[in-house]
């Protein structure tokens, strides 16, 4: 049951967040809040070691840092994301969502480079391939 409630909030968040990242390109502060708070509250109430809760926010923590880092190469938005599902799932989980999305949106890429539409300084949204890197993640466990 825990588990369910865990992914549900994550599958609500990213699909929230990719929706809001295509459309507008930015992520909203409030909905970022809101479900931080709900990870946060939900940690505390089921689990409530600090080493789980620290270790499942470490993934965004680092790409946060990178962008800093890097002239924001991967935004800031992208890395809170990432932070805020490390409050719903385990530092593993969560490390093996963003791998898996940085795989899609590489595939993604490559095809955009082999059908001549790939341009320089060309810039895309990432949180779609994080929400479909979370399906595919979700229905590789299922089946």
């Amino acid at each position: 049951m825990q588990q369910m409630f865990r992914y549900g909030m994550t599958a609500g968040f990213l699909l929230i967040c990719t929706w809001q990242d295509v459309r507008s390109g930015k992520i909203s502060g409030k909905v970022l809040a809101l479900f931080a708070a709900t990870g946060i509250a939900a940690h505390l109430l089921t689990d409530g070691c600090w080493q789980t809760f620290a270790f499942g926010m470490l993934p965004g923590i680092v790409i946060l840092l990178f962008g800093k880092v890097s002239g924001e190469q991967i935004g800031y938005g992208d890395g809170a994301v990432i932070l805020v599902t490390g409050l719903f799932l385990t530092g593993r989980e969560n490390i093996g969502l963003f791998l898996t999305g940085l795989f899609l949106a590489a595939v993604f890429v490559i095809g955009l480079f082999f059908i001549g539409k790939l341009k320089r300084r060309m810039s895309l949204p990432f949180l779609p391939f994080l929400l479909a890197g979370f399906i595919v993640r979700i229905v590789s466990v299922c089946v």
